[in-house]
């Protein structure tokens, strides 16, 4: 269970001053898929990082099966993936490598690592390019290791920040399936995502953002289908889609580094 307890983030902006990109969210999220929806700078990213123990709140918790994200981090790792727009992969390294080194960190068994590894490669159809060097692999290819490195450790909570950013219309749906197919009782699944068609595909339940406050929490089917949802939701982020003052201070943050740790390899 993941629970947002009056939770509240700011930046400084030098031009602007205090930047609430979170501000006062409280929410309580369980199994199944719930997607995150917002204008850029909404505040999506930052709550995810919050989730992820990247960033800590200024005021409120975030919990995770109990566990307070300030003060157990490392607790709340272990039991999360995370897939950020920024992070990266050895380029040198093949699919089959990559996810060898991240899984090394949690299953000293190489036999059950082995195991591992080409259940992932059925699920997200890996087979045809996973021993090819990841320097020389299409984004879609690359976002699809990405989520198998994520799942490796077979996690109860997956963090997914746009998965499918940047892929084509064939590889997006690749991702999509793979997300469905993730879907297990025990496992909450929160996805960031700017396309409606994938919160109608994916999601049981829909959270809101505008401005770092939360607009709407609810099953999508309840604001419609289709042109209907789009509707819905843009009305509730509000009319014209532009960047709110959040937008500055979340693509500041670093991007994400290469897994270094058995938290991050997660």
């Amino acid at each position: 269970m993941l629970v947002f307890d009056a939770v509240a983030k700011s930046f400084f902006d030098p031009g602007r001053g205090e930047v609430r990109a979170v501000d006062g969210l409280s929410a309580t999220l369980g199994d199944g898929v719930t997607a995150l929806v917002g204008a850029n700078g909404a505040g999506k990213s930052t709550l995810l990082r919050l989730v992820t123990t990247l960033l800590t709140p200024d005021r409120g918790r975030v919990l995770v099966d109990g566990l307070d994200t300030r003060l157990q981090p490392e607790a709340v790792r272990a039991r999360l993936g995370y897939l950020s727009t920024t992070t990266r992969l050895y380029p040198r390294l093949t699919g089959r490598e990559l996810l060898g080194y991240a899984g090394g960190f949690f299953l000293r068994d190489r036999a059950a690592l082995a195991a591992r590894i080409a259940a992932m490669a059925e699920t997200f159809d890996l087979a045809a390019f996973i021993d090819q060097r990841i320097d020389g692999m299409s984004t879609g290819q690359l976002q699809r290791i990405n989520l198998a490195r994520t799942l490796l450790a077979d996690p109860d909570l997956l963090i997914l920040d746009e998965p499918t950013t940047g892929l084509d219309l064939i590889a997006a749906r690749h991702v999509v399936e793979a997300v469905r197919a993730a879907r297990r009782p025990g496992r909450l699944i929160v996805i960031a995502t700017h396309v409606l068609r994938e919160v109608e595909l994916m999601a049981d339940r829909l959270l809101v953002l505008r401005a770092g406050r939360l607009v709407f929490d609810g099953a999508p089917a309840t604001l419609g289908g289709g042109e209907a949802l789009e509707a819905a939701v843009h009305d509730l982020i509000g009319s014209p889609l532009v960047p709110t003052t959040a937008a500055a201070p979340e693509s500041q943050d670093p991007p994400s580094p290469p897994p270094a740790t058995p938290e991050t390899a997660r």
